[in-house]
């Protein structure tokens, strides 16, 4: 049979196009990278590297990998978020979740080096027992919990904020199940065992339950001093202890030892030496004392919250006020004391003791600047008339400069009981006033940055199916 041009294409075409049925399909989305700083990359399945950046999908089979400064915030469909710190390898290794078979579904993390932290969404608090966290040498079983884990190849340490882990060396089959190791090791941890952590080590056979301040830790016992602890040292005399032979001592050996002693006549007394004239000069006086002086302790030095002082946030009559908000005077109050207007969303206006004389002043060119959080508070403003405004614990964020480049970024971590966990972000660009303008990101923003780069502080509102999520920021250096 001759195959004319027309029926090699054809079979061509339909070569391909079973070449590409065979295919399967991709890996399903099951989050974004909310927020990005530094140098991160996602690594898929099949090896393909690409540039974390805000907005990027993650999929089931992905490996986050940060470099030094590098941090990737993760937000996962159920509403679950992980934080990958600098320097870390954490790979998405099953996030499922089937509501008529729990069974079925399963989040399944490995964490390869570096540290994490991790918030339980929707689908690990409805399938508690099959959520886990793998490290080198743990396994690590989630029961709806805020935790955060460090790990190397040698060691792991987990300290849990609400909820609880249980934690359990990596063996007997643990590394290929979900959910907590059953076995005879496995330690839990809950939140309300404050100021205390767990440690595994290679070498360990069960997870020791350590002080989270290393310098209260006691330090752990070498083998030479586990070999010096260990019964068959122990005292002889005790008998909860086996025996062990006597130690042999110099008065051992010659216990109970005759001795054949030998007389031998006592030598001639030797001649008396010639008298001996003494030439030595005599000893200096003896130098005053010196009153000792006891050096002072180096002062400690306690981080706190950064201070502002140029900044502060006033709000109008019809904004709702909460315990939270004692550092937000009125408007009226803050016009009274001389402070100046640098923007207001309606709700909020961000007031300044020393405004610029030039408002057009270009900011210097500086390195990335890392600012921390001073004051925040927020609240829920829901969508009927009739309902009272809600308050919203702020317990924590980031924000990020780039002066050199005129770009910021910035996230926060809000909770609240109708809202559950809400992860909010945003970026954009720095104006040569100072402003800071969102230009990507879930939530609006009105805020600004000091000429010289010391105090920063924002307003955000992010719509929601309850209401309005309000809130202001303070950031210090």
């Amino acid at each position: 049979m001759t195959l004319t041009h027309t029926t090699l294409s054809s079979l061509l075409v339909l070569a391909c196009h079973s070449a590409l049925a065979t295919q399967p399909p991709p890996p399903p989305v099951v989050g974004e990278a909310m927020l990005v700083i530094g140098q991160a990359r996602i690594v898929s399945a099949n090896g393909t590297t690409s540039p974390a950046q805000a907005g990027s999908a993650v999929r089931v089979g992905d490996r986050i990998e940060t470099q030094a400064g590098g941090h990737v915030y993760l937000r996962f469909v159920d509403g679950g978020n992980v934080s990958v710190r600098p320097q870390s390898r954490m790979q998405i290794e099953s996030y499922s979740h089937n509501p008529q078979q729990p069974q079925l579904g399963a989040i399944k993390f490995k964490l390869e080096e570096g540290a994490a932290r991790s918030i339980t969404g929707a689908w690990g608090e409805a399938a508690r027992e099959r959520f886990r966290l793998n490290t080198p040498v743990a396994a690590i079983g989630v029961r709806g919990t805020d935790f955060t884990v460090r790990s190397d190849a040698e060691r792991t340490t987990a300290t849990v904020y609400t909820g609880a882990i249980v934690l359990a060396p990596l063996n007997n089959g643990c590394a290929q199940t979900v959910g907590p190791c059953q076995n005879s090791t496995a330690t839990l941890l809950s939140g309300d065992m404050r100021g205390q952590m767990l440690e595994l080590g290679s070498r360990d056979s069960a997870p020791l339950l350590v002080a989270v301040n290393n310098a209260s830790r006691q330090a752990r016992p070498t083998p030479e001093v586990l070999a010096l602890a260990s019964p068959r040292n122990a005292d002889p005399s005790d008998s909860r202890h086996e025996s062990a032979p006597a130690t042999k001592t110099l008065n051992s050996e010659n216990r109970g030892v005759a001795v054949a002693v030998l007389e031998v006549p006592a030598p001639a007394p030797p001649p008396a030496p010639p008298p001996v004239v003494d030439i030595t000069p005599p000893a200096p006086a003896p130098a005053p004392p010196v009153a000792e002086v006891t050096p002072e302790p180096p002062p400690v030095v306690v981080v706190g919250p950064p201070q502002v002082r140029q900044l502060s946030w006033a709000s109008y009559n019809w904004t709702p006020r909460f315990e939270a908000d004692d550092y937000i005077r009125t408007f009226s109050e803050a016009v009274a004391a001389g402070l100046t207007s640098m923007g207001s969303n309606g709700a909020y206006a961000l007031m300044q003791t020393a405004p610029s004389t030039n408002p057009s002043t270009v900011l210097p060119s500086q390195a990335v600047v890392d600012f921390r959080l001073a004051n925040a508070s927020a609240h829920l403003l829901p969508p009927v008339a009739w309902e009272k405004a809600q308050p919203v614990a702020v317990l924590g964020g980031n924000l990020q400069i780039d002066f050199s480049r005129s770009l910021f970024q910035t996230a926060l971590a809000l909770q609240n009981t109708q809202i559950g966990y809400q992860g909010v972000y945003a970026s954009g660009q720095v104006l040569p006033t100072g402003a800071l303008k969102a230009t990507a990101g879930d939530i609006a923003l009105t805020g600004a940055v000091t000429v010289d780069q010391q105090e920063a502080g924002y307003a955000f509102e992010k719509l929601l199916p309850a209401g309005a999520l309000r809130g202001v920021t303070l950031w210090g250096r």
